[in-house]
């Protein structure tokens, strides 16, 4: 039986901001800076299957939109938007940051 499967976009504020993460890490560990994109792979694949099960994310500033969240790697945020048949990946959040240094 076929599946429904979205499309997953990832911004280029989101991709950078990972690829900060898994740069920053690779300077301590190449294996746990692999481990990191894996898993957020992992995160964007589960995405294309069932985006609707992820959380509701509430942001510091209200916005006109409801936006969910995808935990990954035990601390990351994948915070993303359903519209149609598309998913919308707006940030990459490490978790134990400030929440003033969210793009959202």
């Amino acid at each position: 039986m076929p599946t429904h499967k979205f499309s997953v976009q990832v911004s280029d504020a989101a991709y950078g901001r990972m690829y900060s993460h898994v740069e920053f890490l690779a300077r301590v560990s190449v294996a746990a800076a692999e481990r990191l994109y894996l898993e957020l792979e992992k995160a964007l694949v589960f995405l294309e299957d069932s985006p609707k099960s992820c959380p509701v994310y509430i942001p510091q500033t209200p916005i006109d939109a409801e936006l969910r969240y995808k935990l990954f790697s035990g601390r990351y945020h994948c915070v993303f938007e359903i519209i149609g048949d598309a998913v919308y990946v707006y940030d990459i959040q490490d978790c134990r940051q400030d929440t003033d240094k969210s793009l959202l």
